[in-house]
């Protein structure tokens, strides 16, 4: 590495920046925290080093899913650093109660985990639940046949009558709806998926990725071009009431109205740190944490009147009825890349589910006639050396 200190301050960006963002950004916490970590560079590079060799046998291009040793050294040093934050303050002339103080800096700075462990809880074998038209992506990006090594059609001959499609036709109708399990009937109104295969080296196979994004819109004509079928919502809405979020409406009633009114997707993607995948497209979203959350529109929530689902559970809104809507996460479909490396899962995923009676209930809000089944469909083959280091893009 020939610039520790630049590396040491985007490291602070990615990996601390939600916290320092959410402590007010203190003055002097953040150098600090760089000043720290570039001292401690030439141990975490040496340590990195070993665990890279070690998880990845050297050549991976994808960085494994662990807690390395420039994370561990970025939290150490911002534990350090906040330490003495009361004390700095106070030389600069802020004073303040020492145990309100550390109770809300230490709030504000320590890393929660409590989104990593609701993606686990709402974690589910890979499902088969998606409208009929993608039913083609149910077989993973094809890479490489291991029985016969050769190659198959890419991108698979399904998807040539999907490429630049912006919905799909029949409305609401086409959106798909669970066979089985504890959610049968339930309608899925926002679906994401992607799949990627590393770049195998011998013999030579490109790098290929898939990413599917279908949603519930509420429409009066057709799609901008060149849009996606998802809109923007806090993830908190899975945590904290509505109406505590500040979102712009009073009333359920308010936001009914909206929806039978407004052009909008009803399904957000975001990441687990951020409102949406546009806010921070590169940031890596922390150890245990899946890459993206599905939300509901903050519209669909508070015209519906959902809470947050009482008790110890995955991404779930309940109403007085019981459980209403749900994000199911999952990820899996193992490969290698040819040079006995650990297995790398290439598929992964969420979708939304609302149970029927509301699904019923938030069409008629919408109109029928403004219902849409928006999705967006992109595939691509990367060479082995372009894709080097895509970690979590």
């Amino acid at each position: 590495m020939n610039d520790p200190r630049q590396y040491a301050a985007d490291l602070a960006d990615d990996y601390l920046g939600d916290r320092l963002d959410a402590a007010g950004n203190p003055p002097g916490l953040r150098e600090t925290v760089i000043d720290l970590v570039a001292d401690a560079f030439p141990d975490v590079e040496t340590l990195m080093g070993t665990q890279l060799n070690l998880l990845t046998n050297g050549h991976r291009s994808q960085l494994p899913d662990a807690y390395l040793a420039d994370h561990a050294a970025a939290e150490d040093a911002l534990q350090h650093a906040a330490a003495g934050l009361r004390a700095a303050l106070a030389q600069a002339g802020r004073l303040g109660n020492a145990q309100t103080f550390e109770h809300h800096a230490a709030a504000r700075l320590r890393d929660d985990p409590r989104a990593a462990l609701r993606a686990e809880l709402a974690r589910v074998p890979r499902p088969l639940t998606r409208p009929e038209a993608l039913v083609c992506s149910l077989d993973p990006a094809p890479w490489f046949s291991d029985s016969h090594q050769a190659d198959k059609p890419w991108p698979t001959p399904g998807f040539a009558s999907l490429t630049g499609l912006r919905f799909l036709p029949g409305g609401a109708a086409a959106l798909a709806r669970v066979d089985d399990g504890p959610h049968a009937s339930w309608v899925q109104i926002g679906l994401f998926e992607r799949q990627r295969t590393p770049a195998r080296r011998h013999p030579d196979r490109p790098a290929r990725q898939l990413q599917i994004i279908a949603g519930l819109e509420a429409l009066n004509g057709d799609p901008p071009p060149d849009t996606l079928p998802v809109s923007q919502a806090p993830r908190q809405l899975w945590t904290r009431p509505w109406r505590r979020l500040g979102l712009g409406f009073p009333r359920a009633e308010s936001a009914a109205a909206h929806i039978s009114v407004a052009d909008q997707a009803l399904m957000a993607l975001t990441t687990a740190g951020s409102t949406s995948m546009v806010d921070a497209p590169r940031r890596r979203s922390g150890l245990g944490l899946p890459p993206y959350v599905l939300v509901p529109a903050a519209s669909v929530v508070a015209s519906l009147d959902l809470e947050p689902t009482n008790g110890i559970c995955g991404f779930s809104l309940s109403d007085t009825a019981g459980e209403a809507l749900i994000c199911r996460q999952w990820h899996g479909h193992l490969v290698h890349d040819g040079s006995y490396e650990p297995l790398l899962p290439v598929v992964a995923g969420a979708d939304l589910l609302i149970r029927p009676d509301l699904f019923t209930r938030l069409q008629d809000t919408i109109g029928v006639s403004r219902c849409r089944t928006g999705v967006s469909i992109h595939h691509m083959s990367v060479a082995e050396g372009d894709a080097a280091h895509d970690d979590e893009d």
